[in-house]
């Protein structure tokens, strides 16, 4: 157990303390939603939204003949594929799917066939592009653009978190040094076992000589599995990292650690070196520097 994870005096305390002091949110309320990407996608496809106007719209076979042979006329049909499947709020940019169709974008990134040209033209009817067409592209674009920022604010989330956290890793090291510890930060970093064949995969690693310390980071605004996961499999984790002469830490925040409050104390009662953001600020280096102080 890291030295400033011995100071709480009950698993409730611990748990008292982290929610208390946890950070909700990761994404800063200039990122919730990126209109600058927004504008410059609208700026590029503004000239297509004009091409979607001159269609036909009442009549399918209309309709497709006139959208087959625009992307048979275009150097890169791909692209124009592309566009219309986003339009339809289509994120995937390798393919669709459905239960008859698997089209593959990148088939088509120089030429298409009539036939094939027909087929997708025909597809897009009916998943009802049309209806699109019939509205003001470019604002039902916008609200399109903004939906799928949800995506993206899930996707950004966890990487950020573990972002900053690297930041906050590295600005330690020039503290180690100031106390004659040579200790290296190694990012995706392998904890062998003692049987030299099973090991611990760990975001971020301190080493120093023959110790580690293996550093997880996750961030939760909704309930996660991770507690779950610490009270099934950690207990022996631990002993056999403690084994090799190595500590597991766990950096983690976010408002989803209110709906998972009894976890949280479980997990401390099994797991002791889980620091939030302010809890790593405050301890975490002191910790690292009277571990590893230990072993010179």
């Amino acid at each position: 157990m890291l030295k400033s994870r011995r100071i709480f005096s009950s698993s409730e305390e611990f748990r008292d303390e982290f929610l208390k002091s946890l950070i909700p949110g990761i994404i800063s309320r200039n990122n919730f939603i990126s209109w600058n990407l927004i504008k410059t996608k609208i700026d590029q496809y503004r000239k297509f939204f004009s091409f979607f106007k001159e269609l036909p719209i009442d009549d399918k076979d209309k309709f497709a003949e006139e959208l087959s042979e625009s992307f048979c006329s275009s150097d890169k049909p791909y692209e124009l594929i592309k566009v219309c499947f986003e339009i339809l709020g289509h994120t995937d940019n390798r393919k669709y799917v459905s239960d008859v169709d698997n089209i593959k974008f990148n088939n088509y990134t120089s030429k298409i066939s009539l036939n094939e040209a027909i087929y997708i033209a025909e597809a897009l009817y009916d998943l009802g592009i049309t209806k699109v067409i019939d509205t003001e592209i470019k604002d039902y674009f916008l609200g399109i653009q903004v939906g799928l920022e949800t995506n993206r604010r899930k996707n950004v989330g966890g990487s950020a978190y573990n972002s900053f956290i690297k930041t906050e890793l590295e600005k330690m090291i020039p503290q180690f040094r100031d106390k004659g510890l040579p200790i290296l930060l190694k990012e995706e970093e392998k904890i062998f076992y003692s049987d030299s064949i099973t090991s611990k995969k760990v975001d971020f690693c301190f080493l120093c000589k023959n110790k580690k310390i293996g550093i997880e980071v996750n961030f939760y605004t909704v309930s996660g599995s991770k507690p779950t996961e610490i009270k099934r499999s950690y207990g022996l984790v631990n002993s056999e990292l403690a084994k090799v002469g190595a500590e597991l830490a766990w950096i983690t925040d976010g408002i989803g650690y209110e709906d998972m409050k009894n976890s949280l104390k479980e997990s401390f009662d099994i797991h002791k070196n889980i620091y939030n953001y302010r809890m790593m600020s405050n301890h975490f280096a002191d910790d690292i520097i009277c571990y590893f102080g230990h072993s010179r």
